[in-house]
C-alpha cells in the first residue's frame, strides 16, 4: 500500500516534477501518518485517486486528504488552505506566474475542512497541466 500512496499524492499535490529521494521519503512518512488516522480506506481507494478518479470519494478519503495537506503544511490545523506556502513550494520548478494562476484556481474553501481539502485537490489534479 505504501507504494500506491506516492505517486497518488505526488501526482496531486506536487504534479510531473520529479522528487528527490528526501522529498519522497517526507511524502511517505506525511501519507502513512494519514493513513494510519483513516483505516477504513483500502488499496481501491488509493488507486482511483492515483488514477485521477474521483468519482467513488467518500468522507474518510477527503478527511485523508485533509490529513495530509496539513502534514505537508499546505493547509493549517483550522482547514485554512495556505497559498502563499503552496506557491512558494510549488513555484521551485515552475514558472511562478503558473504556480499563481494554479493556486489562485483551486483555493476555493468551504465550510467542510475536508471537503476543502478535496476539492483543492481535485482541482490540482484536474489543472496541474497548466503548470507544464
Amino acid at each position: 500500500m505504501k507504494l500506491l500512496l506516492v505517486p497518488v499524492l505526488l501526482a496531486v499535490c506536487v504534479g510531473a516534477q520529479p522528487l528527490t529521494d528526501e522529498q519522497m521519503k517526507k511524502a511517505e512518512g506525511f501519507a502513512l501518518g494519514c493513513l494510519a488516522q483513516h483505516k477504513s480506506l483500502n488499496q481501491e481507494h488509493l488507486v482511483l485517486l492515483r488514477d485521477g478518479d474521483f468519482s467513488k470519494v467518500d468522507g474518510e478519503t477527503k478527511c485523508f486528504l485533509r490529513c495530509f495537506l496539513q502534514q505537508a503544511n499546505f493547509m493549517d490545523a483550522s482547514g485554512k488552505l495556505q497559498n502563499d506556502y503552496a506557491i512558494e513550494r510549488l513555484s521551485l520548478n515552475r514558472e511562478k506566474s503558473k504556480v499563481e494562476a494554479l493556486v489562485k484556481k483551486c483555493s476555493a474553501e468551504v465550510e467542510d475542512s475536508c471537503e476543502t481539502a478535496f476539492r483543492a485537490v481535485e482541482c490540482y489534479h484536474r489543472e496541474k497541466a497548466s503548470l507544464l
